[in-house]
C-alpha cells in the first residue's frame, strides 16, 4: 500500500494502526506518550506515521493536552482609545504564537477573569483592571492559570503587572513644562486609590517639590474627557490660574483643551496643556498634544510573552504575597504644539 492512497489531511489513526499492525489505542499511546510502549512497537508506529504522512490535528492535540489555545483579553471598556491600541498590540503576538484571542469588554474585568479561569475557556488571561480603588474589593483566591495585568494593577487579584513607569513619565512632563519657564503647573489627576493615577500624581508632586515649586494645585477627575473639561473650568474659576496643566491621561487633556477653547483661552499662547498615554488621536488635534507616550507595543509584547511562556512551560508566574509583581517600562515624552514658553 502506498502513501498515495491517503490524500493529504485524510490519514487517520485507524490507517496508521492498520499499517503498523497495532490497535488504535497503541497508536494513541505512542503518539501522546501517555503510557509505556515497547521500543519495537514505537518504531513500527513511527515508520507507519512517516510513510503515510499522518499529522494529528491541532484540535485533537489540544484536547488531549487539555488546552484551548485561547488567550482571553479582558478590558473595562473599548471606548477609551488607549485600550483598542493595546488590543492591536496584543493580537499579532498571540497569533504568531499559535493561539486565538478572546476579547471581553465588561464593567467587572476581575470578576470576568475569575469566571473565565473557573470555566477553563482560556489557557491564560490578559487583564486591564477596572476603575476600582485599591482595597475596594475583597481579594479572591489565586487563579489556577497564568494571569497578567496591563497598565493598572488588579484590585482583587494579585497578578503580575506590566505597565509604564508612571512616576517617571509624570516627572518628565513636569520637567518639560518647567523648562519652558512655567512655575504654576496644575495637575488634573486620575481617581485617588487607582495605582496608575496615584503614581502619576506622586511623580508630578515630587518633580515640583524638587524644583522648589508649589505642588498643591491639583484637581481630581476620572480619566474621562468630561472630567477633564470640568476640572479645567474649576482651574479657570479658581483664585490662581495656572500657566500650564498636566492631565493624568490624554482624554482628560482633550477635555481640558475643549474647556479652554469654550472660555476663549488660547492654547498654548495663554496656557500650556500636556497629557499622558500617547493615543493616536492626540496627533490630529489642533494644536497637537504634548504627552508622555506609553510603550504600548512593548507592554503588549511583554505581557503576551509572559502569559504564553507560562502556559507552554506550565511554570507559575512570579508572585508576591504583599504586592503585585510589577514589570515597569519606560515611555517617551512627545512634544506637540500644546505646550510653549510661559506667557510674558
Amino acid at each position: 500500500m502506498s502513501a498515495g492512497l491517503f490524500p493529504a489531511g485524510r490519514v487517520t489513526v485507524e490507517d496508521v494502526a492498520r499499517r503498523a499492525g497495532v490497535s488504535t489505542a497503541t497508536v494513541s499511546r505512542a503518539v501522546n506518550g501517555t503510557a509505556r510502549v515497547a521500543q519495537e512497537t514505537l518504531d513500527r508506529v513511527q515508520h507507519a506515521i512517516d510513510e503515510l504522512g499522518f499529522r494529528p490535528t491541532p484540535a485533537a492535540q489540544n484536547l488531549r493536552q487539555q488546552r484551548t489555545r485561547n488567550i482571553a483579553l479582558v478590558v473595562p471598556t473599548i471606548t477609551n482609545p488607549f485600550f483598542p491600541e493595546l488590543v492591536a498590540g496584543v493580537a499579532p503576538e498571540i497569533t504568531r504564537r499559535g493561539s486565538l484571542l478572546l476579547l471581553l469588554s465588561t464593567d467587572d474585568p476581575e470578576g470576568e477573569a475569575t469566571r473565565v479561569a473557573q470555566s477553563r475557556l482560556a489557557d491564560g488571561i490578559l487583564l486591564v483592571g477596572a476603575m476600582e480603588r485599591s482595597g475596594a474589593r475583597q481579594r479572591t483566591p489565586h487563579l489556577d492559570l497564568p494571569v497578567v495585568a496591563f497598565d493598572r494593577a488588579a484590585a482583587s487579584l494579585r497578578t503580575t503587572v506590566v505597565q509604564c513607569d508612571n512616576a517617571a513619565g509624570a516627572r518628565a512632563v513636569v520637567t518639560h513644562l518647567a523648562g519652558l519657564g512655567h512655575r504654576h503647573i496644575a495637575h488634573l489627576r486620575g481617581p485617588r486609590g487607582l495605582d496608575v493615577a496615584d503614581q502619576r500624581a506622586r511623580g508630578h508632586r515630587r518633580a515640583l517639590l524638587e524644583l522648589g515649586l508649589d505642588a498643591r494645585l491639583e484637581v481630581e477627575g476620572d480619566f474621562s474627557e468630561e472630567s477633564g473639561y470640568a476640572a479645567a473650568l474649576r482651574l479657570l474659576d479658581g483664585p490662581e490660574r495656572p500657566t500650564a496643566v498636566f492631565a493624568a491621561n490624554d482624554l482628560m487633556a482633550i477635555g481640558a483643551l475643549a474647556a479652554f477653547r469654550a472660555r476663549g483661552v488660547r492654547v498654548p499662547e495663554e496656557i500650556s496643556v500636556a497629557g499622558f498615554d500617547g493615543i493616536r488621536l492626540g496627533r490630529y488635534l489642533h494644536p497637537t498634544l504634548t504627552t508622555y507616550a506609553q510603550p504600548i507595543a512593548e507592554i503588549a509584547q511583554r505581557a503576551v510573552t509572559l502569559v504564553l511562556d507560562a502556559v507552554d512551560s506550565g511554570s507559575p508566574l512570579p508572585r508576591s504575597r504583599s504586592a503585585p509583581h510589577v514589570l515597569s517600562l519606560a515611555g517617551e515624552l512627545v512634544v506637540g504644539g500644546s505646550t510653549s514658553t510661559v506667557p510674558s
